[in-house]
């Protein structure tokens, strides 16, 4: 057996694929059809809509496996706290006032750029970005035409 750090399909769509350095048994999970029920785990409103938002994409795109739930998951929390973060800043400011230290950054401000560092990390995974879509080929799309091939 011979290790392989990407698998076949990311190497077909990246045009490095070759036939004899496949792997005979390669993981290929199943996708996801239909809707996908929100996990109970979500931190907030926020994170539900981009749930909502982004399974609907990708299993409409056929991209969508239960193998990538877990990860998706955690890009929805991650949005969902950021844009936590930003309403508190909206609320109460970039800064906070201590009677040690007078005036510092808010710690919501912090919060808002780590999840958003992680926000962008994760969503290359998924091709939400524009720089990450220019690596993704979406799978071939059927017209479901019964006389195409006539």
């Amino acid at each position: 057996m011979r290790g392989k750090k990407t698998p076949s399909a990311i190497q077909k769509i990246q045009g490095t694929y070759r036939e004899r350095e496949r792997l005979d048994n390669e993981m290929t999970p199943p996708k996801i059809e239909g809707e996908v029920s929100a996990p109970g785990k979500l931190v907030n409103d926020f994170a539900n809509q981009e749930w909502l938002r982004q399974t609907k994409v990708l299993t409409n795109l056929g991209m969508l496996t239960e193998t990538d739930l877990s990860l998706l998951l955690a890009y929805c929390n991650e949005c969902g706290t950021y844009y936590e973060a930003m309403d508190d800043i909206k609320e109460n400011g970039y800064y906070q006032f201590t009677k040690a230290n007078g005036k510092i950054i808010s710690s919501a401000y912090t919060v808002a750029n780590r999840s958003l560092a992680n926000m962008i990390k994760l969503s290359d995974k998924f091709g939400f970005n524009p720089a990450a879509r220019t690596k993704i080929e979406m799978p071939k799309q059927s017209n479901d035409d019964p006389f195409e091939n006539l």
